[in-house]
């Protein structure tokens, strides 16, 4: 869990992994457990083709801040769901 959050959080996976101690990236891997949701989240708040092909409004590009709150609340459902 504390691995996943860092990797939400911005932690490179690389500084995960040595503070982990694993030898191997995908043993890290397997411990920051990321949601799909979130994955898109991020993926269309930041891929630069996205940019490039045609430039929105400002206002209907979401920002880091949107992509942020939208891991709070998933991660919020995902809390509730396993309690």
């Amino acid at each position: 869990m504390m691995a996943t959050l860092m990797l939400e959080n911005g932690a490179d996976i690389r500084y995960i992994q040595a503070m982990l101690g694993h030898a191997d990236l995908k043993y890290t891997q397997i411990c920051t457990h990321v949601a799909v949701k979130q994955l898109k989240a991020i993926h269309g708040a930041t891929h630069p083709a996205k940019t490039r092909k045609s430039k929105p409004a400002a206002a209907a590009m979401p920002t880091a801040e949107d992509a942020l709150d939208a891991l709070d609340a998933e991660a919020a459902d995902e809390d509730a769901g396993a309690a």
